[in-house]
């Protein structure tokens, strides 16, 4: 039945069976089809050419929601807690904003480059929540002092070992806008959410715990800024954000940053 679907769609299927029952198919897609990039399209086109409607309903016995989904809750929830407000920024943003803007360079094995974007603001898939709080900033620059504001969501890396070469990593960022802002203020938040994460604090070199050591990220002020080393892995970084940052995004006050990969802690 599923090779009669997809030959209505256009798609040439032949279905076999192997020794141990598994029913496998073999689809061949024309140049006609330039939107068939992944198995999960020809997956799609089989609901179609049966007809969404046509598929029955029915509830699971249980449904269980995925770790990572919430201990990203509970990370909302402690913050917020804070006195930090979440923003929800796109995951797609120009390439100056993901590079130039943070005085970074494109070492071409990293961002996802969106070969066809509807804009500039769409060419790149984000490599971390930065430039999207700190545009989240500059459009709110006249807002009253402090500005404190936090978002939780995926970025996406260059992953050849994917099919789709790249995948998502749930991260968390912070940002503490203001004339006080200082790195002790957003280095006791990266310590709050280790706390609430069951993590204790360590010296350096125990694989046990997190401790933080100095950094050298250029999106930051030298000097005021720090990485986050959790089970002898780096996971984040926080500090002072550079004031020729501060300048790319049209932001007039000092701002302290923390950003962290949360699905370490899993």
């Amino acid at each position: 039945m599923v090779a009669c679907l997809l030959n209505k769609m256009q798609l040439h299927a032949e279905h076999s069976v192997s020794e141990d029952k598994q029913t496998s198919f073999i689809v061949s897609v024309p140049p006609t089809r330039s939107d068939i990039l992944h198995p999960c399209d020809v997956a799609e086109d089989v609901a179609i050419a049966f007809g969404y409607n046509e598929i029955p309903k029915a509830k699971l016995a249980s449904l269980q929601p995925q770790s990572l989904n919430q201990l990203s809750e509970l990370i909302r929830m402690e913050i917020a807690m804070l006195g930090y407000t979440e923003v929800l920024t796109w995951i797609l943003c120009s390439y100056k904003e993901n590079f130039t803007m943070l005085n970074r360079k494109d070492n071409k094995a990293t961002a996802a480059i969106n070969g066809n974007p509807r804009s500039a603001e769409f060419e790149v898939v984000r490599t971390s929540l930065m430039p999207g709080i700190l545009k989240t900033i500059g459009h709110n620059k006249d807002h009253p002092k402090p500005i404190k504001i936090f978002d939780v969501g995926d970025v996406v890396l260059l992953d050849e070992t994917k099919d789709v070469g790249a995948s998502n990593h749930r991260h968390l960022a912070a940002l503490y806008c203001g004339a006080t802002s200082g790195f002790e203020l957003i280095h006791g938040l990266v310590d709050r959410i280790m706390e609430v994460t069951g993590t204790s604090f360590v010296s350096p070199g125990n694989g046990t715990g997190y401790y933080i050591q100095s950094s050298e990220e250029p999106e930051f002020h030298p000097g005021r800024q720090a990485s986050v080393i959790y089970k002898g892995k780096q996971i984040g970084t926080f500090g002072i954000v550079h004031p020729q940052v501060l300048d790319n995004f049209d932001i007039p006050d000092p701002c302290s940053f923390m950003e962290i990969n949360i699905e370490n802690f899993l």
